[in-house]
């Protein structure tokens, strides 16, 4: 952390995964990045709830020398199955799908995928990371170069970048003082997970369960233990919570009978206290555009969605690399075709992962759903990611998308 800002070429608004992705890739490439981050530390504490990284999402992190750091302690998952209705429909090995960079996908803690990206960081002097900051406003007019104010521990400055990337959350202030124009759409908080142990010999697989108004899915958590989402009706979430865990078990084990092992004796006597379990709301975000002048949004910034398919921070990292590309070519040589090309291609198919996810839970959530007819995520892209830009995920930086 400098004793003050300077102005660097890039200024990267959130230390998340996806801005610290930002900043090693720019750092890396010679570009002299500031990360700006507005509490006083970065939060490392592996708490409830462990994103699936898929294989497009750990192939990245392998080009970058840190997919051992990222595996050691998460949750290993070799193989994936598809159930609707109890009818089997899918079933795929990691191992078998067309250029997948690695056999398997990870259930990694955020705070284990931070400390891992913040290790990398440090040889890297291009690169700042500026705590206890916040951005007060973006000077300049729409459309054209903005500066930044911030506000640190040694009083407010002014950074002129020559690109504000807004990796800042689904309530991004970069965006707001941009004035990008955003539709944000509020889901219901029917959604409930939780982690028990994983039974002796149990698979490693991920396991998705669709019937006419739930979803259930389950898949190995870090520490030898699984973990179980139920997405349903907001309504469902609040009665199973104000009820027994044993009834929720129950009921799980109705739709899934192979799910019974997670529900020994032991743990459906359990209260709900002595279950690490989240009730969680989500969001979808869709703004206007991602870019305005030298103001570029990303991940959650740009598209925050559901947890349905797991693909907000598979999302997020790859935009990561998409935006790196494009900057460093604009950076390097004066024109912005490169990110402009990358993001034509980007945004239709992120606004195409939210439709899906629209259509699938309003699906979930009609008693008179046909089940048979539910629609579901393409499974190869949540698992390799866009396909135009498949070389850019294993470091060819083509120029284009394919």
């Amino acid at each position: 952390m400098p004793d003050g800002p300077s102005d660097p070429a890039v200024c990267v608004v959130g230390a998340g995964p996806a801005g610290l992705l930002l900043a090693l890739l720019l750092g890396r490439l010679g570009h002299r990045t500031t990360v700006l981050e507005r509490a006083d530390r970065i939060d490392l504490v592996h708490r409830a709830g462990a994103p699936v990284l898929q294989p497009v999402s750990l192939g990245i992190l392998r080009e970058l020398g840190l997919l051992e750091e990222v595996r050691r302690g998460a949750g290993e998952i070799r193989r994936g199955e598809v159930r609707v209705s109890g009818r089997h429909v899918a079933g795929y090995d990691y191992a078998e799908l067309p250029e997948a960079p690695v056999p398997f996908a990870l259930t990694v803690p955020v705070g284990a995928l931070r400390a891992a990206l913040l290790k990398a960081l440090e040889p890297v002097p291009q690169v700042d990371v500026m705590l206890s900051t916040s951005v007060e406003a973006l000077d300049g007019n729409a459309g054209g170069r903005r500066a930044i104010r911030v506000r640190g521990p040694q009083g407010s400055s002014t950074l002129e970048p020559g690109y504000v990337v807004g990796c800042d959350g689904a309530l991004s202030t970069v965006r707001e003082l941009a004035g990008i124009p955003t539709e944000v759409f509020a889901y219901d908080k029917g959604h409930l997970d939780l982690v028990v142990p994983a039974p002796s010999g149990w698979a490693s697989r991920i396991t998705m369960h669709f019937r006419d108004d739930e979803y259930l899915l389950s898949m190995p958590y870090p520490g030898d233990r699984v973990i179980v989402v139920w997405i349903t009706a907001e309504h469902r979430v609040r009665t199973a919570l104000d009820a027994r865990l044993a009834q929720f078990a129950a009921e799980v084990t109705r739709s899934a009978p192979e799910l019974a092992p997670l529900f020994p004796a032991a743990v459906a006597r359990s209260a709900w206290s002595d279950v690490p379990h989240r009730n969680v709301g989500h969001h979808m975000v869709r703004p206007d555009r991602w870019t305005d002048g030298n103001v570029v949004l990303l991940g959650d910034s740009a598209h925050a969605m559901h947890a349905l398919g797991g693909q907000g921070l598979n999302t997020s990292l790859q935009d990561a690399v998409l935006i790196s590309d494009g900057i460093h070519r604009a950076l390097n040589g004066g024109s912005t075709a490169v990110l402009r090309e990358h993001l034509a291609h980007r945004v239709p198919f992120i606004e195409g992962l939210q439709s899906g996810q629209r259509d699938t839970l309003a699906a979930l959530r009609s008693p008179r759903a046909d089940a048979g007819a539910m629609p579901l995520p393409d499974l190869l892209s949540l698992a390799l990611g866009q396909p135009e830009f498949r070389g850019l995920w294993s470091g060819q930086r083509a120029g284009s998308p394919r």
